[in-house]
């Protein structure tokens, strides 16, 4: 079996657990390689495909998509980073590296096209939605009548791939439409020890918390359900 330095190589697919030469287990959780593939990106360089991946206690490993929905991708090797937060995976004929994620619960709401009898604004409202922080996807809204869909999407920007960057490191929520994933309409960010980060377009609003940090998101309050306003 190939070795890289110290580090063994785990070799997985959707069909089993990982095994490696040396036994070091891959620590349960979500790891998605968005943030190299972003900087790659932004500064012209030749960027891996994108990968998530999802380790249950058994061991098993899920190749999932940017909206953590499962997906077939063949065998995939991984080594150790270092740390128990950072794999580094050969996939499509090259390294990339992959970070573990934390996850997070958000309520969203997208006001409707039209207006309930009495002339008020009428708001779709939709809790207890499940993504993670780094890149990970959620849509909401789609298969409603007289609503625009939405997704959001949550990052944990480090810029560590832009040496000449001053800008600190964030937890970044954006917004997206659906006929255009790659490129937010806007974004919020705050610091990256935040327990919550929300944002509010007048069309739409959403709240989104660290799980584990402050519980689940709660509930926008049912008196302000009605008129899409969160304070």
């Amino acid at each position: 079996m190939h070795r890289a330095g110290t580090c063994g190589w785990l070799f997985a697919s959707l069909s089993g657990p990982a095994f490696a030469a040396d036994p070091t287990p891959l620590v349960p959780g979500t790891y998605t390689n968005e943030e190299e593939v972003y900087f790659d990106t932004e500064a012209k360089k030749p960027a891996a495909p994108w990968l998530g991946i999802s380790v249950d206690h058994a061991g098993k490993i899920d190749i999932i998509d940017r909206f953590g929905a499962t997906i077939e991708r063949g065998f995939i090797a991984f080594e150790s980073a270092g740390t128990p937060d950072r794999l580094i995976a050969s996939f499509a004929n090259r390294k990339t590296e992959l970070r573990r994620a934390r996850f997070v619960t958000c309520w969203a709401s997208v006001l409707k096209d039209s207006r309930k009898p009495d002339g008020s604004e009428d708001w779709f409202f939709k809790n207890n939605v499940k993504l993670h922080d780094q890149g990970g996807r959620a849509l909401i809204g789609q298969g409603q009548a007289g609503i625009k869909p939405v997704v959001l999407r949550i990052r944990n920007v480090t810029w560590s791939g832009s040496a000449r960057s001053t800008n600190r490191p964030s937890l970044v929520m954006y917004v997206h439409t659906v006929d255009d994933p790659d490129r937010a309409v806007s974004y919020v960010w705050a610091d990256t020890g935040a327990k919550r980060i929300g944002v509010n377009l007048r069309w739409m609003q959403a709240s989104c918390t660290i799980d584990g940090m402050e519980g689940s998101a709660a509930p926008m309050p049912e008196a302000n359900q009605s008129n899409g306003e969160q304070r």
